[in-house]
């Protein structure tokens, strides 16, 4: 069972995952959104060769929001099962309580 010193480690670790994909799923969709919301100018030009940045950029983001996501559903099924198995059942109590 880990410590809460490591569970707390692990909890930041997935935080900063999941704001790392959401930040770069951000800066994805504003790549790709932005020249449609623009005027006429270089800087227009510059994101709409930018698509595949952006979708990149937007690609990224998601992944990393999905691995956190399954990295804290997996410890938190570890956990769950450690719990489980350290709860005394019903028939060890009554085996037990026979004696």
């Amino acid at each position: 069972m880990p410590t809460p010193h490591t569970a707390s480690a692990q909890r930041q670790a997935y935080n900063d995952l999941m704001i790392k994909g959401v930040t770069c799923a951000i800066i994805g969709l504003v790549v790709l959104v932005a020249p449609f919301y623009m005027q006429a100018s270089d800087l227009r030009n510059i994101f709409l060769q930018a698509h595949i940045v952006g979708w990149f950029a937007l690609v990224l983001g998601l992944a990393f929001v999905v691995q956190g996501q399954l990295r804290r559903r997996k410890v938190n099924k570890a956990l769950a099962a450690a719990e489980a198995a350290q709860k005394p059942t019903y028939t060890a109590e009554r085996k037990k309580n026979k004696r």
